[in-house]
């Protein structure tokens, strides 16, 4: 599990029940952040909520020089299905090394198949090296 800091949060309890944005995206102000030449980064997604579960999200990291949407500067795409999409559950999403990160960073859901509803829970942290 990654350190939470709440600065670097891409969704707090939002309930998704369509294919969205993150309610949240990390500004960086920096134009060249340089986050690539530090430690490995990964996105946390905690699922808090489950109302409907159909197929599963593909969650999207998108990065650019203004506000990113799907399909802007994707840095990973990982599809999850219902069966890891449990109330508890944790998804970690291990960004790409070596990649120099843009100046804003967002997280999109997007659902796969028929009606989901869920909650989520998103942040960008440093992946520690286990204890």
């Amino acid at each position: 599990m990654g350190y939470r800091d709440m600065h670097l949060k891409l969704s707090a309890s939002q309930r998704v029940t369509a294919s969205a944005n993150s309610t949240d995206h990390i500004n960086t102000e920096l134009d060249i952040p340089g986050w690539e030449k530090g430690m490995p980064a990964a996105i946390i997604i905690n699922v808090e909520a489950v109302t409907t579960p159909a197929t599963g999200y593909t969650f999207e990291v998108c990065h650019k020089a203004s506000e990113p949407t799907t399909g802007d500067g994707t840095l990973v795409s990982v599809l999850v299905g219902t069966a890891d999409l449990a109330v508890g559950d944790q998804i970690v999403i291990p960004l790409p090394q070596g990649v120099a990160l843009k100046k804003m960073v967002r997280l999109y859901y997007t659902e796969t198949g028929g009606t989901e509803d869920y909650t989520f829970s998103a942040y960008f942290t440093p992946m520690l090296p286990p204890m």
